[in-house]
């Protein structure tokens, strides 16, 4: 089992920093995320923990150079930008990208906010086929009924006819992202466990409420623990829990605890 841990989990310092606590805790598999302050050391860090052994994947807007440029793909897009995002995952040799389905104002109807997702999509699958770059695309969860705003793919309906218009495209399955999933049960988990293995680029880990997507963490009660037994074998797992702050010790422990729970449940 490759157990990586996302940028994400350790946000508000530089780059150089979050990786070298990461470094200084064992971990040499990383997945590039939103979280770290963009400075102009960025590209540089990333690049010398390369040199060092460290593995990368990359999630969505990470973040990459001294500015972080956030994006929607259910909006027009910047293709400039994601050909020289692309260029660059390809030129320090990650082949693993995965992006959210994004989101759309509730005064918009879903399936134009779904039109333009699927056609951004397509495009970028270009850009990442032409580098030897595998997209995934992420499950999503239910916002809040206050929220201003919907997520694509948060429910299993559309996210199955995702996978059926996108066959060539692999899917993020974020199990805490399921637990906040309408009418969750373990049929559904299975449902989504039990993809063929070359549809499956990862598993995101942490855990939360059942209502936000706070990325607490994991403990024996985390609801998936159980079904661990049926997770597919020889897919990374990418923990997403919060370790803001928390010295190399803590962060060590926690990342040889999650490694010690999965092994026990199963998943190792």
């Amino acid at each position: 089992m490759e157990l990586y841990i996302s940028l994400s989990a350790y946000g508000g310092v530089s780059t150089r920093e979050a990786l070298t606590i990461f470094w200084n805790a064992g971990i040499r598999h990383t997945e590039l995320a939103i979280g770290p302050k963009p400075d102009a050391d960025t590209t540089q860090a990333i690049e010398d923990f390369r040199q060092m052994g460290m593995v990368y994947r990359a999630h969505h807007a990470f973040v990459w150079s001294d500015r972080h440029y956030p994006f929607n793909l259910t909006q027009p897009q910047d293709w400039k930008y994601f050909e020289h995002l692309t260029d660059y995952l390809a030129s320090i040799g990650i082949t693993a990208y995965s992006v959210h389905g994004g989101n759309f104002s509730k005064t918009t109807e879903r399936a134009k906010a779904y039109t333009t997702f699927v056609e951004n999509v397509h495009y970028l699958h270009q850009l990442c086929l032409a580098r030897d770059i595998v997209l995934g695309v992420e499950t999503m969860y239910p916002t809040s009924p206050i929220s201003s705003v919907e997520n694509l793919l948060d429910n299993a309906t559309e996210l199955a006819q995702f996978c059926q218009d996108f066959p060539q495209i692999k899917i993020v399955v974020d199990l805490a992202h399921l637990n906040i999933w309408h009418h969750k049960n373990e049929v559904m988990l299975n449902q989504w466990l039990e993809l063929p293995l070359e549809r499956l680029l990862e598993i995101h880990i942490s855990d939360n409420d059942g209502r936000q997507d706070i990325h607490s963490r994991i403990t024996d009660n985390t609801w998936w623990l159980s079904q661990m037994t049926n997770f597919p074998k020889g897919i990374p797992l990418v923990i997403e829990s919060r370790l803001n702050r928390l010295p190399v010790s803590v962060v060590q422990q926690e990342y040889e605890r999650i490694a010690d729970l999965c092994y026990l449940f199963g998943g190792g």
